[in-house]
């Protein structure tokens, strides 16, 4: 079963949803089927440029004001540390552009490690509020899939990826995809946001069910049509 996601690294639900949905796919046990998941890339915010800006005084700028911002991160903290991620807003996160980010995550998808390092970046991100468009940032998440050092630098200092990731941008928007994160599956079925555990194994569990072949007909059956059965 394919899996597409469309995500970014400094979405909070992003990280959440990811966790949610694999908790999903846990609660199936052995009927799980086996995913093929490919990430893709969504810029939260396309005007973000490569200057920090905390994140604290984007958000109240966007959400109006300190207190509102605090009691909306506050509650996304409680959802992501119930799923046992160590997201924390107190660490002095900022705004700043995930292009870098997702580049690497294309790299990621050249070596099979998109997951390691995705998660890296979140960690990165949320736990210890270090900026995504770093070179060094950047470095240390794609360690996490054994991605060389050298690697890294030289993509940063190249167009590399740039227009797959920019292709992936333009797919979303072509799907008609405008919130993060999105779980398309098999190319039919979009689940948006990050929905519980149990809304996930709910939909895998019934679209595996809708693709799964029809048992074979036994000989006696083959031989019966709707006037009855031949001899």
């Amino acid at each position: 079963m394919r899996i597409d996601i469309w995500s970014d690294v400094v979405c909070p639900w992003c990280w959440i949803g990811k966790h949610r949905f694999q908790r999903g796919v846990e609660l199936l046990g052995e009927d799980a089927p086996q995913l093929d998941v490919h990430w893709h890339p969504f810029l939260l915010d396309p005007e973000a440029g490569t200057t920090p800006v905390p994140l604290m005084e984007a958000y109240a700028a966007k959400f109006g004001g300190v207190e509102r911002t605090q009691q909306m991160l506050a509650q996304t903290q409680s959802a992501a540390q119930a799923m046992g991620l160590p997201m924390d807003f107190s660490q002095g996160q900022v705004k700043v552009s995930t292009l870098p980010a997702h580049r690497l995550l294309w790299l990621a998808g050249q070596y099979g490690v998109q997951e390691q390092v995705g998660e890296a970046l979140f960690r990165a991100h949320f736990a210890e509020g270090r900026n995504l468009a770093e070179p060094q940032v950047l470095i240390g998440a794609a360690a996490a899939g054994d991605i060389p050092a050298e690697r890294v630098q030289a993509m940063l200092a190249s167009d590399e990826g740039l227009a797959e990731v920019q292709a992936g941008i333009g797919q979303a928007q072509a799907l008609g995809i405008q919130s993060v994160p999105t779980f398309v599956i098999n190319g039919q079925y979009a689940v948006q946001g990050g929905q519980p555990p149990e809304v996930f194994a709910q939909v895998l569990r019934k679209i595996a069910a809708e693709q799964a072949p029809a048992p074979a007909a036994s000989q006696d059956e083959q031989a019966c049509g709707p006037d009855g059965c031949s001899v």
